[in-house]
């Protein structure tokens, strides 16, 4: 966490020096945003691990795993982007291109598709969850992964224009 937050930093720095790493800086912020957001899902579920996932059976244990499911699939696409922009230049190809804007279409998707499933787990922890800690903590679990597809939308929005201004 803390090299990211100086990584973070350091491109705030350069930005301010070279106006052309604005774009960068704020690529990396938002990057970090989806490292903080995960970062806090991964301590929320050890939390959870240790004695406080009563109700997590059936229909709720179902639903987390689809919303995790959906968080895994967008960081996926998102690094497979991020692949697909390094190597774009002069000789980039159109499927390239296309590629590129394909794994991006599947991160909004993604994000999408997780507002939805947040929902679904909250429905389902209202209906089966009857300890307050569980209740608590899983809320606040499912809405830390959901937020990592918000920050994924950001920074995969950010990575287009940076992308496309080097293509």
């Amino acid at each position: 966490e803390r090299r990211a937050d100086q990584l973070v930093m350091d491109a705030r720095a350069r930005a301010q020096t070279r106006p052309r790493w604005a774009g960068f800086a704020l690529l990396v912020q938002t990057a970090d945003d989806v490292a903080d957001a995960l970062e806090e899902a991964a301590f929320l579920l050890s939390l959870l691990a240790a004695d406080h996932h009563q109700g997590w059976r059936g229909e709720v244990q179902q639903a987390m795993q689809a919303l995790a499911g959906a968080v895994l699939g967008g960081v996926q696409d998102h690094v497979k982007a991020i692949a697909i922009a390094r190597g774009f230049g002069e000789a980039s190809s159109a499927e390239d291109h296309e590629e590129f804007v394909a794994a991006l279409w599947r991160v909004l998707n993604a994000e999408r598709q997780c507002d939805l499933l947040l929902r679904e787990v909250r429905r389902a922890l209202a209906e089966r969850v009857s300890d307050a800690a569980t209740l608590s903590l899983s809320t606040d679990f499912a809405q830390a992964l959901e937020a990592a597809t918000d920050a994924l939308l950001s920074t995969g929005y950010g990575l287009r224009r940076l992308a496309f201004s080097r293509a």
